[in-house]
Parts: structure tokens; sequence; C-alpha cells
């Protein structure tokens, strides 16, 4: 039946008939990741790749596994050579261990060098030995969300904050026994205090490639970040532990945190999880340790879809070819930005008009010329074989030192030590 059936669209090609997409062989591709939205948007561009691709289909399969059990299992079945899927996404702080010893992924220079100077730089980390293996959806912009609704009540005007200055002098002013200004992280990632390492100058990685995890520019930005809980008061350790536990959200919606630092990405939790304060958020530039500081940082956090060694070798160029469509080109740049909401890693999109559109959200503001204002003044991340260890640090540092009042220089002189040894 199938070589009569092969005749049959020989045929039907031949005499210039178009063949029905049904009628034609279908790939599929497993595709494993740990957030909805990206399994949603990846789903979204398989039917664009089939409209536009009539002679090369997918059935895209995704598969959304919790954000620990998909990693673990992940890395479990690469070892054991049986059980990954073809693609998969792998969160930023996860990569380590999977660029380590044999790479189990395929490298993708043949689809990313082709546009590599329309990219973000930056986000160009999933690699090793300059092979790149991972592709990322965003650039990750640190930014400020506040509720203006509170902020008003309080008789603080949100565009009078542009110094860290200003925003405590602001938390004062909002702050009262039911409610503080910041919420911020103890364990985790701890994102906030990233953000603010970054911005005094210090990070985990030099421009000359050391390892500056204990530097003084991160002692002053961990004292900075436990000055705002136990000297100024004006911060509170969120619901959980993280930004991320559903009791954050609950308390955003109640108005018990008037703001919070995040990457540009977490926008889409308030689109998702806190739809009740529609009109009332506004995205703002991070606030400056002085008027001449950078604004921002980029690298807050990421995800890079990779193509593991386990897919069939007659579909490797099919899979390598679909997520260029899906993550590199300029309408998937577009697609990024509205339909995930994220700042693209494609930088041409960025003078397109679809990303300039008032968010409905946001306050009908152009919440994209906030993010773009800030790239001029943002500060330098540098990678480094253990940037993904180095920044997982919410249980070991910034929970000890806020919360158990631990010192800030030899906590991270205790981490620097035990990761340099950990190492060798």
């Amino acid at each position: 039946m199938t070589k009569y059936l092969s005749i049959l669209l020989l045929i039907l090609v031949v005499a210039g008939i178009a063949i029905p997409v049904g009628a034609q062989d279908t790939t599929e591709i497993t595709f494993w990741t740990f957030v909805d939205i990206h399994a949603d948007y990846m789903q979204q561009r398989a039917e664009e790749w089939n409209a536009a691709n009539p002679d090369r289909q997918i059935e895209l399969v995704p598969t959304v596994i919790g954000y620990q059990e998909m990693h673990d299992t992940l890395l479990l079945n690469l070892l054991s050579g049986t059980g990954a899927p073809d693609m998969v996404d792998i969160e930023f702080y996860k990569w380590n261990p999977f660029l380590k010893g044999d790479i189990q992924f395929h490298p993708l220079n043949d689809i990313v060098d082709p546009v590599i100077d329309t990219l973000v730089a930056s986000r160009m980390v999933y690699q090793r030995d300059g092979q790149i293996y991972g592709i990322d959806y965003h650039v990750g912009t640190f930014v400020m969300f506040y509720n203006t609704e509170i902020l008003e009540e309080a008789g603080v005007d949100v565009n009078s904050i542009v110094t860290w200055d200003d925003y405590i002098a602001a938390g004062q002013a909002v702050t009262n026994e039911n409610r503080h200004m910041a919420a911020i992280e103890t364990i985790g990632n701890c994102f906030p205090l990233r953000a603010l390492m970054l911005q005094k100058g210090g990070g985990t990685y030099d421009a000359d490639g050391n390892f500056i995890i204990e530097s003084e520019a991160n002692v002053e930005a961990l004292q900075f970040y436990d000055d705002l809980v136990n000297e100024y008061g004006i911060a509170a350790v969120t619901p959980g532990g993280q930004v991320h536990d559903p009791a954050t959200y609950e308390a955003f919606v109640n108005g018990d945190f008037a703001s919070l630092w995040m990457p540009q990405w977490y926008m889409t939790r308030f689109y998702e999880f806190m739809p009740d304060l529609e009109d009332k958020m506004v995205v703002r530039a991070m606030p400056v340790f002085d008027e001449e500081g950078t604004f921002s940082t980029g690298q807050g956090g990421g995800t890079g879809t990779a193509i593991t060694n386990q897919i069939p070798d007659d579909e490797l160029q099919l899979a390598k070819d679909f997520l260029a469509f899906a993550k590199l080109t300029y309408e998937a740049g577009i697609k990024i930005w509205t339909d995930l909401g994220f700042d693209p890693i494609i930088t041409p999109v960025y003078e397109d008009p679809a990303l300039s559109e008032p968010n409905t959200y946001f306050e009908d503001e152009n919440v994209m010329a906030v993010i773009e204002g800030m790239f001029p003044t943002m500060a330098p991340d540098y990678a480094g074989e253990l940037v993904p260890d180095a920044t997982i640090f919410g249980s070991t540092i910034c929970g000890p030192v806020i919360e158990d009042g631990a010192d800030p220089a030899e906590s991270l002189a205790n981490l620097s030590a035990e990761l340099l040894a950990g190492a060798e």
C-alpha cells in the first residue's frame, strides 16, 4: 500500500497538483520542557512550520515535566543512552552538568553561525570549546515592577524613583505593619541579589575570566540586600522564600508588597497568576546606586533549547531547521515578544513596531521602550564554568545572611572556596 501511495504522490507532484498535507509523511519530534508556555510557543511554531513547509511536515510532541524532575530524568536518560527526547529545554542554572565529559547534544553552530551577528552575544552561553549546544528564548533584562495604586496612596510618584536612595525613601513612605515596599528571595536562585551584584560591578566572573564571587562589589551588594530588610525595614522575605511560590502571587494581589525586581520574563507571571493586578502595575528601569551607574543587567536566568544525540540521524537536520525557524528568525523574535512576552535575543526586531504596542496589562504603556532604554547602560555579565553553581546561592547565602545574621563577606568567601575546591 505504501508503495502505491508513493507512486501516486509522485504522479501528483509531476502533474503540478497540490498534495494535501495529511497525505504526506510526517516526522515526529519529541520535546521536553518544564514551562507550559514554552510548550505552547513551540507548538504554535510547529503549526506555522507545517504551513510553510508542506514537504517537510513535523508532529511536535511536547511534554511538560516539573523543573527538578525533568532535569534529573534527562541527565539519567542521556547517560544511560535511552529515553531522552529529541529536543529539550534546559534551564540556565542546570546546564553545567550537561556540558561536562562527553556532551550528549548535537552542536548547533551550523544554524547559529549564519545569524550570529544579529544575536545578543551574552546569551550565547550554552557552549563548550566553541561548540554551541543550546539556543535561548530571551535576554532576561532585569526590571522593576511597581504597583502604582499602592505608591499613589502613599504619595509616591513612580517616575521620581531613579536611584536606590529614592527607592528607600519611597519604601519608607509605603511600608507599614501590613505592607512592605519590596518582596525579596532567600532560597533558590535568589534573583534579586544577582541583579544587585552585577549593578555593583560584581558577578561571578570578570572580563579576564577570573572567578570573583567573593569580590568587594558582591559583598557590598549582599550587605545592601540585607540592609533593605534589617536596617531600612522596607523589604520582607516573600512567602515561601521565592517569588515563584503561589503564596507570593496571592500576597501581591492582596497588596502586601508594592514592588519587586526580576528579569523581564517575570511579566508572564503577572498575566498568568495575578490577573487581578491588571492596570495597577508598571514596568520601570532598575534604580541605580548613583546617577552614573548601570540601570540594569541581563542574564536573568534563561533556557537553552538543545537537540539530544538520541534523535534518529535522518531526523536531525529537520529538527535543526525547525529549531532555527522557532528561535532564530526575525519572525521568531517578534513572536517571542508577542506570544511569550520575553525580550528576544534577535536584535533587529527591536525596531519593529510590533514590539512597541501598548501593553494592556501594564497600564497601556510601551514596555519595550522601557527595556530598550536600559540597553546602553547594561551591566556586563561574564560567563564561566561555575556560573550555574555559583548563582544558586539562596539557601547558602541569602537565607543565612538575612534571616540568621551571617556575615556577608565570610559567607561569600566560604562559597568561593567550596566551589573552587569542587572544580579542581
